[in-house]
């Protein structure tokens, strides 16, 4: 639950009350959110997308995280970058891994979908690179101009937003 605390800081728990609806509020009216996160999972589209959908056009959500990432959401990251066509987006298909099942398959059309659409941008940080990222912080700028800062301990996953216990 949201507890406001001194200069109108909320604070979030997952203990007292799941943050399910606290990231798909925060981005109405958005037209831009910035997040640097340990993980990404294209499973926060789960929580996220239809807000994500709603941003106006030109809206942009960008995402710096690990290189830890599902293999599926790789191929979709990987084909959406090459080219945005039906012959990539049938060429995407065909590289999927067996097994994915027709839910997960529309979660990640509409990630291949966003990332196509210049909406989603990901920018993976190699561990041997950079080093591993841990912390979690994030800007959504409204369009009134106004800004909501984020911290804490949630990455970018539906189980994070869903079912970890986190704090934001």
């Amino acid at each position: 639950s949201s507890n406001t605390g001194p200069r109108g800081i909320s604070r979030f728990s997952s203990r007292r009350k799941r943050l399910t609806g606290v990231l798909p509020d925060l981005l109405k009216g958005a037209t831009s959110y910035d997040r640097i996160a340990g993980y990404f999972s294209s499973s926060m589209l789960e929580v996220a997308g239809e807000a994500i959908e709603a941003m106006k056009e030109g809206s942009v959500v960008r995402v710096v995280c690990n290189s830890e990432l599902m293999p599926a959401d790789v191929v979709t990251i990987q084909s959406a970058t090459r080219a945005a066509n039906l012959s990539m987006q049938e060429e995407w298909t065909s590289n999927l891994p067996s097994g994915v099942s027709p839910g997960m398959r529309e979660r990640l059309k509409r990630l291949y979908q966003f990332l196509n659409e210049g909406k989603l941008k990901i920018k993976v940080i190699p561990d041997e690179v950079f080093g591993l990222i841990h912390g979690k912080a994030g800007v959504i700028t409204r369009a009134d101009g106004s800004k909501v800062g984020l911290f804490g301990s949630v990455n970018e996953s539906r189980r994070a937003w869903k079912e970890n216990y986190e704090l934001l």
